[in-house]
C-alpha cells in the first residue's frame, strides 16, 4: 500500500505546515485540490485529509507524494489516518470535534455497576480507560484486535477488578462506545452492554476497537490532560489498590522527571513515584502553592510531596488525594511544617502566620481534607 509506513508525527508535521502556509497555499505548493468530503479533523480545525497524508508520505520515502499517486477515500486516507488516532470525516458528516471538556466531562459520567456483596462501585469501566491512555502514551495503535483486547482486559480485570467481580470485557466495551468514548468502526448494530446476547455479539464479530479518535488524539497530544483522567479515574475508583503497580501494568510508567539530590541538612533524594508523577503532569509542573515551573533542558521539574508523610510513624497512604505537585523550595517547607493548608485551601506561613494565597488546584485532582488535618495537628505543631 502507498501510505503504508506513515507515523502519527509525520502527520503532525504536515499539518504544522498547513497552519503554517494557510490551506491555499499548502494545497497549491504541493498540487492537491480542495477536498470536498474527506477532512481531517484536529485541534478543533479541518484539514484536507489526501493532501496533509501524501505530504506527511516524505517522511518515509523522502518526498511529498503527488496526487495522482494514490486515491483518497475512506479506504486508503481515511483508514490510515483513523489508524493514527486522527478523526477524518466522510461527505455529508459534521465536521465538529468535541472537547477536552467534553472528554473530562464523559470520564466524569461513567456510570459502572455496583457490587451486591460490597456496594463499590466496579471497575470494568475505568480499567478499560487507563489501558486505552497508556497505549496511547506509549503511541500504539489506537485501534486494537477483540482478540487481544479482550486477552489484556480480562487480565487487568482480573488483577485490579473487585474480588468478586468477572472479567466480561465485553461489557464495558460496549458501554463505552453508548457513551461516546469507544470506537467500533463498520458496525451499526451495537447491542446493548449487557447480558449474554452482548457477549455472542462481540464474539461472533471480532471487531477492532479502541478509543473515539478525537479521544485518543487528546489523550495522546495532551500530557497535562491525560495525567487529569488517570488522577481522576484513580482517586474514584481504586481505593486500597496499589496505584504504582496499577500505573506500571497499564503502561503508565514513563516517569519524565529526573531523579534530584540537593543538599539541605542532609542530602535528600527525590525518587516520585508513577502515581507522583502523574499528578505532576495534572498540574503541567506549575508548583500549586507558588506557581513557578522549573525549565529543564529536557522539559520541566517538580516534585510529588505526600501531605501526610510515607511511613513510620504517620502511615501516609501513596494516593492522589495526599499527594501535592511542588517546587522543590516547598516541599522542604512542607514536610517541615512551615507552611499548612487550612480546610479552606489557604496556604499559611505557619511562623509568621501570614498567608501565602490559595493553594492552586485543578478539577480532577481532590485534596483529602483528613491528610491536610493530620498535616496541621501533627506536622506543623511540631515544628
Amino acid at each position: 500500500m502507498v501510505l503504508s509506513g506513515l507515523r502519527r508525527e509525520m502527520v503532525l508535521a504536515a499539518i504544522d505546515e498547513f497552519d503554517e502556509l494557510g490551506r491555499d497555499a499548502f494545497l497549491k505548493l504541493y498540487g492537491y485540490r480542495p477536498a470536498i468530503g474527506y477532512f481531517l479533523l484536529h485541534g478543533g480545525r479541518r484539514y484536507d485529509s489526501k493532501a496533509i497524508a501524501g505530504v506527511a508520505h516524505r517522511g518515509v520515502g523522502g518526498r511529498p507524494l503527488r496526487p495522482d499517486e494514490f486515491s483518497g477515500g475512506s479506504a486508503t486516507v481515511a483508514r490510515v489516518l483513523g489508524d493514527l488516532g486522527f478523526e477524518v470525516t466522510e461527505p455529508g458528516q459534521t465536521a465538529e470535534v468535541p472537547s477536552v471538556e467534553e472528554l473530562l466531562r464523559k470520564v466524569e459520567s461513567l456510570k459502572p455497576a455496583v457490587s451486591p456483596a460490597t456496594g463499590a462501585q466496579k471497575r470494568h469501566q475505568p480499567l478499560t480507560l487507563l489501558w486505552a491512555i497508556g497505549r496511547a502514551a506509549q503511541g500504539k495503535p489506537r485501534l486494537r484486535r477483540w482478540e487481544s483486547t479482550y486477552r489484556e482486559l480480562g487480565r487487568l480485570i482480573e488483577e485490579f477488578g473487585l474480588e468478586e467481580d468477572r472479567p466480561n470485557p465485553e461489557f464495558p466495551v460496549l458501554w463505552l462506545h453508548h457513551h461516546g468514548l469507544w470506537d467500533l468502526p463498520g458496525h451499526t448494530d451495537v447491542p446493548a452492554a449487557s447480558g449474554r446476547p452482548a457477549q455472542q455479539w462481540m464474539k461472533e464479530r471480532q471487531p477492532d476497537s479502541g478509543l473515539r479518535p478525537w479521544a485518543y488524539e487528546i489523550v495522546t497530544d495532551r500530557e497535562d490532560i491525560r495525567a487529569r483522567i488517570v488522577v481522576r479515574l484513580l482517586s474514584a475508583y481504586f481505593h486500597g489498590v496499589d496505584h504504582n503497580r496499577l500505573l506500571g501494568r497499564v503502561g503508565l510508567d514513563a516517569i519524565s522527571s529526573p531523579t534530584s539530590r540537593r543538599e539541605a541538612v542532609v542530602e535528600r533524594v527525590i525518587r516520585d513515584s508513577l502515581l507522583a508523577d502523574q499528578v505532576k503532569r495534572a498540574h503541567d509542573f506549575h508548583c500549586q502553592i507558588c506557581g513557578d515551573r522549573l525549565a529543564l533542558h529536557r522539559g520541566f521539574y517538580a516534585e510529588g510531596a505526600h501531605i501526610r508523610p510515607l511511613g513510620k510513624p504517620h502511615n501516609g497512604p501513596d494516593e492522589p488525594g495526599n499527594l501535592l505537585c511542588l517546587c522543590p523550595n516547598h516541599h522542604v517547607l512542607l514536610d517541615r511544617g512551615m507552611v499548612t493548608i487550612q480546610a479552606d485551601l489557604t496556604v499559611t506561613d505557619t511562623a509568621s502566620g501570614a498567608s501565602l494565597g490559595d493553594l492552586r488546584v485543578t478539577e480532577n485532582h481532590e485534596i483529602s481534607q483528613d491528610h491536610l488535618d493530620y498535616h496541621r495537628q501533627v506536622i506543623a505543631k511540631r515544628s
